[in-house]
C-alpha cells in the first residue's frame, strides 16, 4: 500500500472516530397489513420540548364539533386543543430551535412515509402542516370517557386554535380528508405506561392475545361501522339529487323537509363529497338497531375498554419522542382526482387520556398525500389562517 493510501485511510478513520453517530431509531412493525410502524425515540427530547413549547407560545385553539364536521377537528386525530404549525418561504417568523424542530420533524416525517424528501430544497410553502393537539386528563369518576364526551375560537398569527366540548373518539384518519394517504403520529409526552399518561388504541387489529372467536367478531364489527356510515353517507347522497332533479322554485321546500342534508360535508377541490369517518358513542346503540349486515355491536365501548385496560388488542403507549406511521388506505386502492379511495376500516383508532394528575397528553402529526397535489392542503391552510400566515402567492396557487 503506498504511503498516500495510508495516509488517506489514516484522515478516513480519524473521521469516523470523532464524528457525531446518527440517532438510531427501534423501528417495529406492529402490522403488516394495515401497515403501521412504530419508531422509538423518533424524537429527541430538545424537538419534542422545542414543539411544546412552540404550540404553548402560539396558542392552542379548542377543537369545534366533531359530529358537525367542523374544520378544527377534522384536522386533529382527537383531543380538546389544536394548534397547526405552518411553515412557508415569506414568513419572517419561523427562526430559532423551536422553528428547526418543526422542519427537523418534518423531514423525518416525509422521508420515513415515502423513502425520501421530495420537497428538500424546494418550496417550503409546499410543506404539510403539523397539528400539535392536547388531550385533558381524565378521571375515572369524572363525566368524560377516556376516549372522549365537552365550541369558542380564538386565533393567532401562526397557528389557530380551537377549544371544544366534544372530542373526536374513534375515527378515520381520511375522515372528511380523502386525500390523505399516511400519517406520521409522534408523541410529545409520556414515559410508555399507558394506564398513566395515555396513548392509541386499535381495536380492529388482531393481536397475539386475542382468540380466533374475538377476531372474527372484531372485524365483523368494524367492517359493520364502516358500512354504517358509508349507507348513511350514500342515503343523504341520493336524496341530495333528488332535490338537484327539482326545478330551482321548489328545492328551498326540499331543503326545508330535509333538513338532514345539512349534515352533508363540503365537496373537497377535486369535487367529493367526503365521509365523515367518525364513530361517536351513540352511534353504538343506533347500530345495534340497525336491520342486517348493517347492525353493529358496540365499537365505542371496546375502545373505550381498551383505553382504561379493560380488553385485549393493540395498543399504543404515549412516549415521549417515540412516533407511529400509517398507511390510511387499503393496500391496494387507487383512486381518480373525481371519486374517493377506499379507506381501511381496521384502522380505526381512538386516542386515550392521561390520568388526572398526569398532566395532558400531546402529540404531532402530519398527514401526507401522494395521490393528489398539496395544492389542497394550501387552501385549507388559507382557509384556517384567514391570511395571518398566508400570502397571495399561496392562496392564489391553492386555488388555481
Amino acid at each position: 500500500m503506498s504511503s498516500w493510501s495510508s495516509v488517506a485511510l489514516a484522515i478516513v478513520a480519524a473521521y469516523c472516530a470523532v464524528r457525531p453517530a446518527r440517532a438510531k431509531h427501534d423501528r417495529y412493525i406492529l402490522s403488516e397489513e394495515p401497515r403501521i410502524e412504530l419508531r422509538k425515540g423518533f424524537l429527541s427530547k430538545s424537538q419534542t420540548s422545542a414543539l411544546r413549547y412552540l404550540a404553548e407560545s402560539e396558542m392552542y385553539h379548542d377543537v369545534g364539533s366533531a359530529e358537525g364536521g367542523s374544520k378544527s377537528s377534522s384536522d386533529t386525530a382527537g383531543g380538546e386543543e389544536l394548534c397547526i404549525l405552518n411553515i412557508s418561504d415569506d414568513s419572517d417568523f419561523e427562526e430559532g430551535p423551536e422553528w428547526t424542530a418543526v422542519e427537523e420533524f418534518l423531514e423525518r416525517a416525509v422521508t420515513w412515509a415515502h423513502g425520501q424528501y421530495p420537497l428538500q430544497g424546494g418550496d417550503r410553502q409546499e410543506l404539510p402542516a403539523v397539528y400539535v393537539t392536547r388531550w385533558e386528563p381524565w378521571r375515572p369518576d369524572g363525566a368524560l370517557n377516556r376516549s372522549g364526551p365537552l365550541d369558542i375560537k380564538h386565533q393567532n398569527s401562526m397557528c389557530t386554535f380551537y377549544f371544544a366540548a366534544l372530542r373526536p373518539p374513534l375515527h378515520l384518519d381520511a375522515r372528511l380528508h380523502p386525500e390523505r394517504r399516511r400519517t406520521v403520529l409522534a408523541y410529545l409526552t409520556g414515559s410508555g405506561d399507558l394506564e398513566k399518561y395515555g396513548g392509541t388504541v386499535f381495536p380492529c387489529l388482531e393481536t397475539d392475545d386475542m382468540e380466533a372467536k374475538e377476531v372474527a367478531r372484531r372485524h365483523r364489527l368494524c367492517s359493520r361501522a364502516a358500512r354504517h356510515l358509508q349507507h348513511a353517507h350514500d342515503k343523504l347522497m341520493t336524496l341530495r339529487r333528488e332535490g338537484l332533479e327539482l326545478p330551482p322554485s321548489k328545492q328551498y321546500t326540499f331543503l326545508e323537509e330535509h333538513p338532514e342534508l345539512a349534515g352533508l360535508p363540503a365537496e373537497t377541490p377535486e369535487g367529493i363529497r367526503p365521509i365523515n369517518w367518525l364513530w361517536l358513542p351513540g352511534f353504538d346503540g343506533l347500530a345495534a338497531e340497525a336491520p342486517g349486515q348493517l347492525r353493529a355491536e358496540p365499537l365505542h365501548l371496546l375502545a373505550e375498554a381498551m383505553c382504561q385496560g379493560k380488553a385485549p388488542g393493540l395498543r399504543v403507549s404515549s412516549k415521549d419522542g417515540d412516533a407511529l406511521l400509517m398507511d390510511i388506505l387499503e393496500p391496494a386502492s387507487t383512486a381518480s382526482r373525481a371519486e374517493a379511495a377506499k379507506v381501511d376500516w381496521r384502522l380505526w383508532h381512538a386516542g386515550c387520556s392521561a390520568l388526572d394528575g398526569k398532566g395532558h397528553r400531546i402529540t404531532a402529526q402530519i398527514f401526507l398525500h401522494d395521490v393528489h397535489s398539496l395544492g389542497a392542503t394550501d387552501a385549507q391552510i388559507c382557509n384556517e389562517c384567514k391570511g395571518s400566515r398566508c400570502d397571495a402567492r399561496t392562496c392564489n396557487a391553492a386555488n388555481q
